[in-house]
């Protein structure tokens, strides 16, 4: 079979398209055929072996298996031994960030228990985009708690992976949202459903003026201090990290800075795959109350391409690979 492939840690250049063997499943393991998957903020940190520290989870010198790709969508085609409630036919989805990340192939392995049943009505380009970004999304929005209709909720990077499942999830709740990206993103953002965007190269958010009751941080770009500035009273602030001395500070420092002005602030730990909150977001999917940005659809052959694309930024909602 095609798959995306490296041997070291580097940038777009180091992927290549291969043929590989056919990967078999084992005892309550599942082959899937991969018919969709999308790219990720965080399947480029993989590639770059980014922060260090993940390294001695992936391979210290150089990565520990060789395959790409977190988001999975597609077709079961055997089943191994001990797996139950799975069928040649049904069509999954799932987010193998801890199973092997080997999803950019024509077909993948994954534990059985990792994998739900995706929404009946729901494709496979759609349901591709989903797992990691959108739980991602979901999960840093439920850190701050239950957003409440008519409150007024910040998504600073508003414009990348994550940011629109966080606009569409706040919204599915009733609240005023706000995106911030570049200029070249508001477009996307509103489309994903924000009512107002500011453009970070043009004004700084955090001078001015306004406050939230919700503030969401996806780009990991400003400090406490200045983040506090966003905040109403009782207001509440979640970080989704993207750096370890910024998750330190936001972890340890945040709850003390955040209680000066009777705020919360803080982080959150995430969960990779949780099954029924993947569950959750293919109901509100399924509904139409959430609905993937797509910036494009490509085949294997353009990942180096499309992993440069995501790299600088150029990208407009998620990219989404056919096998």
């Amino acid at each position: 079979m095609r798959a995306v492939v490296r041997d070291a840690y580097g940038g777009s250049e180091v992927l290549r398209v291969d043929e590989v063997p056919d990967p078999a499943p084992g005892p309550g393991e599942v082959l899937v055929r991969v018919r969709a998957s999308s790219l990720n903020m965080a399947d480029l940190d993989i590639l770059l072996g980014r922060p260090r520290v993940a390294r001695v989870f992936f391979g210290i010198a150089s990565p520990r298996t060789p395959g790409m790709g977190v988001d999975l969508a597609g077709e079961v085609e055997e089943v191994g031994a001990d797996v139950t409630g799975l069928r040649r036919g049904d069509h999954v989805w799932a987010d193998v960030f801890d199973h092997g990340h080997s999803a950019l192939a024509e077909r993948a392995v994954a534990p059985a228990d990792a994998l739900r049943r995706i929404p009946d009505g729901v494709s496979f380009v759609d349901a591709a985009a989903v797992p990691h970004s959108g739980l991602l999304a979901l999960q840093v929005l439920r850190s701050t708690g239950s957003t409440r209709p008519g409150e007024r909720v910040l998504v600073i990077g508003g414009g990348g992976c994550v940011g629109p499942f966080a606009i569409q999830l706040a919204k599915a709740a009733g609240a005023h949202v706000t995106g911030v990206d570049t200029g070249a993103k508001a477009a996307l953002m509103r489309e994903a459903g924000a009512d107002d965007t500011i453009d970070f190269t043009v004004d700084d958010v955090t001078r001015g003026g306004r406050r939230f009751d919700v503030v969401i941080d996806i780009a990991d770009a400003h400090g406490l201090l200045p983040l506090r500035r966003l905040l109403a009273r009782r207001g509440r602030y979640s970080l989704l990290a993207r750096r370890l001395g910024s998750y330190a500070e936001k972890a340890l420092l945040g709850p003390v800075v955040g209680a000066t002005i009777g705020a919360r602030m803080g982080t959150f730990a995430w969960r990779a795959n949780s099954a029924h909150q993947l569950d959750e977001v293919g109901r509100l999917l399924a509904a139409g109350a959430v609905r993937p940005v797509i910036d494009g659809v490509h085949g294997l052959d353009a990942v180096p391409e499309m992993f440069a694309r995501l790299a600088a930024g150029d990208n407009r909602g998620k990219i989404v690979i056919e096998p």
